[in-house]
């Protein structure tokens, strides 16, 4: 990757802006992204809070994670939407669901992600040699927050793109090309690393950041120590290492430092997230996908064959897409209620509890363990309004079924699904809902720019 100096995206007092609706605003009519020059926005310790909340703000941009690789694309892909999946929709949504990453508004759509994480990636890598150069201003406190909260936002980027634009570990070996793994500012190109190389120094990174974030601070706005530890529960589960991903995601569950939710006031479970983004279009990304534009949305039946699939499961609090409390009735859009009501929700769930339950059962089922698996189940089912399991242990290859549709239930529309799929390397005649024709030549890689 050839990277740009002297010039860093930055959002000033963006601490405020999460608090106070006239900042909030004051970002929606301001242009994206804003520029400094570097010496002056690293002049001041407040500069360096400042360039990595402008890393956050890219990250919330309509391409990135706040629309397309959360409700949008990756939500087509990942078979979240089954109403209006039709040409008139346009090619980047329909050609999606098709998973036809061959299509022009794909490969444009996949360039502009891999040009813009890339981009992000710079601004870390550029604000990591100011901490170090100018390492005698900051405080220490601030000096470790900086620098691991940068290094695990690399990694969480890097290993993003990794899941989007290389095979997955399940359909090969580790020496597939991956993508570059940059962590220096050079006017050279970096080196594709392999799958393996990338998902190494992915861990690499965040171990470091893991042991640079005070455990203590679980601010979820951006990546505090627990959300590093959930982001290694994904990445080694992603690698296939059951048993780290185990540890780690048992030690965010035994933390109790995040709790699941006891009531469905907010069907964000927001309290839950390790990680959560502001989004600061929120609004207008919410409707561009569910109502005005293209009105995607899970039909009745699909939202049945999901969700009421035995044990009271009627009573599921996810189970709210099409509710007359949501002021859409019966009809068509079937907007999911927990983007509603549009402009509330400007909080978007990045790494969450009930993910660690899920991570923690699945490598249980790897160790014959079906006691364990099952009461993690139950765990989350309990604080979702279900009845446990009637069995003392359900069958391990029950579980592995279980914990499948818990992933489609709990991350409808997040954008989730698609990585889960993947990283099973689920048959594309086995994904659920969307019956639209797949691609002769469907794959789960996006294709990377030239």
């Amino acid at each position: 990757m050839k990277i740009l100096k002297n010039k860093i995206l930055v959002i000033a007092g963006l601490m405020t802006i999460l608090g106070t609706a006239s900042c909030k605003k004051w970002v929606n009519d301001t242009p994206q992204p804003l520029q400094v020059d570097e010496s002056t926005l690293f002049s001041t310790e407040k500069g360096f809070q400042d360039a990595l909340y402008g890393v956050y703000l890219q990250m919330a941009g309509q391409s990135l994670y706040g629309r397309d690789l959360t409700l949008g694309v990756l939500s087509v892909t990942g078979r979240s939407y089954d109403v209006n999946i039709s040409p008139t929709i346009g090619n980047l949504f329909y050609q999606g669901a098709r998973y036809n990453f061959q299509d022009k508004a794909l490969k444009d759509y996949a360039a502009d992600v891999w040009s813009k994480m890339y981009q992000s990636i710079a601004n870390l890598n550029n604000l990591l040699v100011n901490i170090e150069a100018k390492k005698e201003m900051l405080a220490v406190n601030n000096y470790n927050r900086y620098k691991g909260e940068a290094l695990a936002l690399r990694a969480y980027l890097h290993f993003d793109l990794l899941r989007l634009f290389a095979p997955a570990p399940a359909v090969g070996i580790g020496t597939e090309k991956g993508i570059p793994y940059v962590k220096t500012i050079q006017s050279t190109t970096t080196a594709t690393a392999t799958v393996d190389e990338v998902m190494l120094q992915c861990i690499a990174d965040l171990k470091t950041a893991e042991s640079l974030l005070e455990p203590n601070d679980v601010t979820d706005y951006r990546l505090n120590n627990w959300a590093v530890k959930g982001l290694l529960a994904r990445v080694y589960l992603y690698k296939g290492d059951h048993e780290n991903a185990q540890n780690y995601a048992n030690a965010v569950i035994a933390s109790n430092k995040f709790l699941l939710a006891k009531n469905n006031t907010d069907l964000f479970f927001s309290n839950e997230g390790l990680f959560n983004l502001f989004v600061y279009q929120s609004q207008a990304f919410h409707k561009s996908v569910l109502t005005d534009q293209v009105t995607l949305g899970l039909s009745a039946a699909s939202q049945t064959e999901l969700y009421v699939t035995g044990n009271g499961a009627t009573a599921d609090w996810r189970k709210s897409f099409v509710d007359p409390s949501t002021g859409l009735g019966s009809g068509s859009p079937f907007m999911p209620k927990k983007f509603y009501p549009l402009g509330t929700k400007s909080s978007f769930p990045m790494i969450r509890l009930t993910e660690m339950y899920y991570i923690a059962a699945e490598c249980a089922v790897k160790k014959n363990d079906a006691l364990t698996a099952t009461n993690l189940l139950d765990s989350v089912r309990v604080h979702r309004n279900l009845p446990k399991y009637t069995l003392t242990a359900l069958p391990l290859d029950n579980l592995s079924d279980e914990i499948g549709k818990e992933y489609q239930k709990e991350f409808i529309s997040e954008g989730q699904l698609f990585f889960y799929f993947k990283r099973k390397n689920t048959p594309f005649s086995a994904l659920p809902f969307t019956k639209v024709p797949v691609d002769a030549n469907a794959t789960y890689v996006f294709v990377r720019p030239e």
